[in-house]
């Protein structure tokens, strides 16, 4: 739905370690770029261990787990105004180098919508929390289609584990063989809607492979509407 600028990843990782940087030195606990550069390293690390267990953390335990890195048990002798600062730029600062929406988007929604289909959306996140990734959708126009948004940093598991895909069915109040679920991905999408009962259609639009197992293919968004209505 939506993608990353060249560059906004490492401009984003800039903007956070300067302003945690900055709220640092001015509570009295400096140190140095290079200390929190191998931090933030340490911590895309721990994360990436994590996600492939297809579990996830709140970002609060993200900065809990970088700052710890910087020094031990640096978070604990943050003045507790100090640590919600350091919070809110590690979850923000996307918000000053945002994504963009892919072609057609906008437009897909709202005819899927006019339809009378309800439409939810089910992200693995990043190191941007879902409540930061709900203003960024906002700001694209896109929020308003989306009766149901669920971020694995808050539901705690990623895609492809069935529970992301049930939290979401239930807080829709729907049965898994009435909902179709549209992914790129073969194994997180695909396969993972179809073990959860649901149907699945994927989008070839990234050049991803093919999956044997989907019920439908586009290979572009415009034909998504037209898809869902040949099940």
């Amino acid at each position: 739905m939506i993608k990353e600028l060249p560059g906004n990843s490492e401009k984003v990782a800039r903007i956070r370690i300067d302003r945690m940087s900055d709220v640092l030195d001015r509570g009295g606990h400096a140190h140095s770029r290079e200390d929190l550069e191998e931090a933030y390293d340490k911590l895309g690390m721990f994360l990436d261990f994590t996600w492939a267990k297809m579990r996830d953390m709140p970002v609060r335990d993200h900065v809990l787990f970088m700052l710890n890195c910087v020094e031990c048990r640096l978070a604990s002798r943050l003045a507790s105004e100090d640590f919600a600062a350091i919070e809110k730029i590690y979850a923000d600062s996307i918000l000053e180098s945002p994504p963009a929406l892919l072609p057609k988007v906008r437009e897909t929604l709202a005819a899927v919508r006019e339809k009378g289909y309800r439409v939810g959306l089910i992200s693995n996140t990043g190191k941007t929390p879902g409540s930061t990734l709900r203003v960024v959708m906002e700001n694209l126009g896109v929020l308003q289609y989306f009766g149901v948004t669920t971020f694995s940093n808050e539901i705690l598991v990623r895609k492809p584990a069935e529970g992301a895909f049930k939290v979401t069915l239930e807080s829709m109040k729907l049965l898994p063989r009435a909902a179709v679920h549209i992914g790129d991905d073969p194994e997180k999408d695909v396969e993972a809607a179809r073990n959860a009962g649901m149907h699945a259609i994927q989008t070839l639009t990234t050049g991803a492979k093919r999956a044997d197992s989907a019920d439908g293919y586009v290979t572009d968004l415009d034909q998504v509407l037209e898809a869902i209505e040949r099940l």
